[in-house]
């Protein structure tokens, strides 16, 4: 799968409408990476190193034995073999962690464990299974070359090489590089701390029973998971009522634990719309409209200096703007480079239909047929339909001037999970 930026060009999509392309420019030209800190490699898995890590010294430190056996000279054993063993005598032992016993003069050996230091004078390995001992003697039963079984100094990592380079997101196997070499506390960019709050005074929290007319509140959960998959580290602030006052505070109550704010509802142009009453006077948050099917109301700025970004009240419009926008942003302030979802190509199974002057971002599910993918929607279009999330592993994406994208034509894909996931 190639990855890359949506392919959406539609600079003019009409009046008042900001395209896809310039609204995501609008939220990543002012979202910068957030500063660095000395985190413990526990706390640093899955962030962004932001230096290179170079290693002090070579990895491993010294040579060891690759088996269990005996080091010798592999001049004393070059003529050994079955039908005419050569003996030795038994010097000492190389334990596991320790200095060895002894060093391996001519005609000696010392009894060596996988992963033990090699003896000074020993320049090989003989593996148990040719050797047979007995007290202070060993016969050797085949001959073993200069540096058999013998793991060098510096094999892995030399000193002064770049271990893991700047920019690189930390995994389990970069945390065991770094902890190899001796870092314990790697200077990363940290994860973004993201409150999540949902707006509406129809909203109850789960597992509530809804009043006539009343919902539970999905939207917090649905960014939750959206968040924690990226990396980020969530915090849900509840439910807060349609009242300015109420979101003002609650807001500016949390900026001091905030990187960055979501806010799902109340970005429309409808009378409860609190979102836009509580900001929008403090010039803090710009709001605009989207040329994008769902999620064309959004609202993005800052609150107390941090990110603050203003959704649409439907989960679904909530999950599109959050991979369309949002996660770019996040991934942004984590110091990663590559922002964007891996796009494909697959041939739709039915027809899509949508608006023919926005983007529309189209529910389906992506599955290898032949030598390449067909993608078959997962439901209606309404954007209140959450299940049809659920059911899908990428957003079809049809460009403005296109009605309908009839089944059997190709479209551009944004793969948001595996297939088999």
């Amino acid at each position: 799968m190639a990855t890359s930026a949506t392919h959406v060009h539609d600079h003019d999509s009409g009046e008042g409408l900001l395209s896809v392309e310039d609204a995501r420019e609008k939220v990543l030209s002012q979202v910068q990476p957030l500063a660095t800190i000395n985190l413990p490699l526990t706390e640093s898995h899955g962030c962004v190193l932001a230096e290179d890590a170079v290693a002090s010294s070579d990895i491993p430190d010294f040579p060891s034995s690759a088996m269990d056996g005996f080091a010798v000279r592999s001049s004393d054993v070059a003529a050994a073999s079955p039908a005419s063993p050569v003996e030795l005598t038994i010097v000492g032992r190389a334990p596991i962690g320790r200095r060895p016993e002894a060093t391996v003069g001519g005609g000696e050996a010392v009894r060596i464990a996988t992963g033990a230091p090699v003896p000074a004078g020993a320049d090989t390995i003989v593996p148990i299974e040719n050797c047979e001992a007995t007290g202070d003697r060993v016969r050797i039963l085949a001959a073993s070359p200069e540096g058999k079984h013998i793991r060098p100094a510096g094999e892995d990592v030399k000193a002064g090489e770049v271990l893991v380079a700047r920019g690189r997101r930390l995994g389990g196997p970069e945390l065991a590089l770094l902890a190899a070499a001796g870092f314990s506390h790697p200077l990363v960019h940290p994860r973004p701390r993201v409150v999540v709050l949902s707006t509406g005074d129809e909203l109850i929290a789960p597992p509530g029973s809804p009043g006539y007319g009343q919902v539970r509140d999905s939207n917090a959960y649905l960014l939750f998971g959206a968040l924690r998959e990226v990396g980020a580290a969530p915090v849900l602030a509840g439910i807060v009522r349609d009242e300015v006052d109420e979101l003002r505070d609650t807001v500016i109550s949390r900026a001091v634990q905030a990187d960055a704010f979501v806010s799902s509802g109340g970005v429309s142009v409808g009378e409860r719309d609190v979102v836009k009453a509580a900001f929008f006077r403090r010039g803090d948050v710009e709001f605009f409209k989207v040329a994008m099917q769902p999620g064309m109301p959004q609202g993005f700025g800052t609150i107390e200096g941090k990110p603050y970004f203003g959704l649409p009240g439907n989960p679904v419009s909530v999950f599109v703007s959050f991979e369309v926008l949002i996660r770019p942003a996040i991934l942004k302030m984590m110091g990663r480079t590559n922002l964007f979802r891996p796009e494909i190509t697959a041939r739709l199974t039915a027809d899509v239909s949508g608006p023919k002057g926005k983007t529309q971002f189209a529910r389906v599910l992506v599955r290898p047929e032949g030598d390449g993918y067909v993608a078959s929607p997962t439901g209606g279009r309404g954007s209140n339909l959450i299940a049809t999330v659920a059911r899908a592993n990428g957003l079809a994406i049809v460009p403005p001037g296109v009605q309908t994208a009839a089944a059997g034509t190709e479209v551009t894909v944004m793969v948001f999970r595996a297939p088999e996931d």
